[in-house]
C-alpha cells in the first residue's frame, strides 16, 4: 500500500469507527460467529490473535470461548470502539504484523481484512511464524468479485477485489501451513441487490 492509499484508508477507518457495527453489512457479518467457531477447536486456555480486528466482530464473541484474544488492527480509531466494550480478556494492539510479534498464539483468525493487505505471501508467512506447532488458522474474506462490493475502492484501501481461495490455499501451503481447506461460509446481501459469497479456510501450523 503507498503512503497516499494508506492514508485515505486511514482516515475512512477514522470516519467508520463510531457507526461501523451498525452498517447494515457489519450487522449481517454478526452472523459469522456462530457459523466459524464451531469448525474451530477452541478451549478455555488458548490464546487467539485476530488480524485486521477492527471493532471486535470477531474477538468479542471469541473472548468468551477461550483465555485470551489480543485483537490486532492498525486502525486506532475501530481499537478504540473494541475498548470502550471493556472485555476484560481482549487486549488491543494496534501494530503492523510485518514488523513482528512477540509471542506465538494458539489460533490466528482474521475476518474481511485480507482485502486490505497488499503482499498476501508475507502476510501468510508472518501467521505462520506466530502461531504455535499445530495453531488454528481460519481466513474470511470475499471471492473474487468486480469491485463493486466496497464501491470507493481506494478511498476504503482496498487492495483485492476479493480471492480465488484456491489459489489462497496454494500461497498458504507455500508458507508452510498444512491440513488446508476452504468452502463457502456466507453471503452479504448488498444494497446494490447483489449477493457476495464469502468463504473460510482453515490450516495448522
Amino acid at each position: 500500500m503507498t503512503d497516499t492509499s494508506q492514508a485515505l484508508a486511514q482516515a475512512h477507518f477514522v470516519r467508520a469507527a463510531q457507526r461501523f457495527e451498525h452498517s447494515p453489512i457489519s450487522q449481517q457479518l454478526a452472523a459469522l460467529p456462530d457459523k466459524v467457531f464451531s469448525l474451530l477447536t477452541l478451549t478455555a486456555d488458548q490464546h487467539w490473535l485476530d488480524f485486521g480486528a477492527g471493532t471486535g466482530a470477531i474477538s468479542a464473541p471469541l473472548a468468551a470461548q477461550v483465555k485470551r484474544v489480543t485483537a490486532l488492527d492498525t486502525s486506532a480509531a475501530m481499537l478504540e470502539q473494541l475498548t470502550a466494550k471493556n472485555i476484560a480478556n481482549i487486549s488491543a494492539l494496534e501494530h503492523d504484523i510485518f514488523c513482528g510479534l512477540n509471542q506465538t498464539y494458539d489460533g490466528v483468525i482474521s475476518s474481511m481484512a485480507l482485502h486490505h493487505v497488499a503482499d498476501i505471501p508475507r502476510l501468510l508467512k508472518c501467521m505462520q511464524q506466530c502461531l504455535k506447532e499445530n495453531g488454528q488458522l481460519a481466513l474470511i474474506d470475499l471471492y473474487s468479485e468486480d469491485g463493486s462490493f466496497h464501491g470507493d475502492n481506494q478511498g476504503k484501501g482496498v487492495l483485492h477485489f476479493g480471492f480465488d481461495p484456491q489459489e489462497l490455499l496454494e500461497e498458504a501451503a507455500k508458507a508452510g501451513f498444512k491440513n488446508l481447506s476452504y468452502r463457502e461460509i456466507f453471503s452479504i446481501a448488498h444494497k446494490n441487490g447483489r449477493t457476495y459469497p464469502m468463504f473460510l479456510l482453515l490450516a495448522q501450523a
